[in-house]
Order: C-alpha cells, then structure tokens, then sequence
C-alpha cells in the first residue's frame, strides 16, 4: 500500500458524498479512487485532454489550414528594392546585396 497525497480533498469528499447518497452506504476513499483510475483507463483521450489541453486539430481545421495555405501560395512574391524601405538602415538589413 503506499500514500498518496491529495491536493483536492475536497472535492473528493463532496464526490463521496454524491455517491454516498446514490448508493445508500458509503463506499470508501480506495473505492472511489480505484474507478476514477478504470475511468482514466476507459476515457484515456478525455484524461489526456485534461492534462494537456493544447490546441486541437482535427481534420475540419488542418483542411482550412491547407486551403489558406493554398490561397497564399498564389500571391506572386516582388522583391523590394533600396528605395521601397523607410529608412537606410531597413535596407541594409532587409535589402539583398549586390
């Protein structure tokens, strides 16, 4: 058996309470940590969702990436000259050498 420490007691406590109700007797800590850990297994995605919530792609939003991407790659690319820049130092730092 080994310790673990809880950083939501609480919520743990009200969940026990929940279930405790429901069910007309009340199952023990190890019970409810037990399923939450089969739920885990079960809805792995949602777990990791929660874990990690980055951004998503799915293939409704990589589709409108690709077609932005598309409509871009039309626009005909000029190259600036010395005189298309505000200053002398853009152009010296964004200006091709001769």
């Amino acid at each position: 058996m080994s310790i673990v420490k809880i950083t939501k007691k609480e919520k743990l406590d009200t969940l026990l309470a929940k279930i405790t109700l429901r069910l007309g007797r009340k199952p023990t800590q190890q019970e409810i940590l037990d399923l939450c850990l089969e739920l885990g297994e079960t809805h792995f995605e949602e777990l990791m969702d929660k874990i990690n919530p980055g951004p998503k792609l799915d293939n409704d939003k990589i589709q409108r990436i690709h077609n932005i991407r598309d409509k871009l790659a039309k626009i005909e690319w000029v190259k600036p000259g010395p005189n298309d820049f505000i200053s002398k130092d853009d152009s010296d730092l964004y200006g091709e050498e001769d």
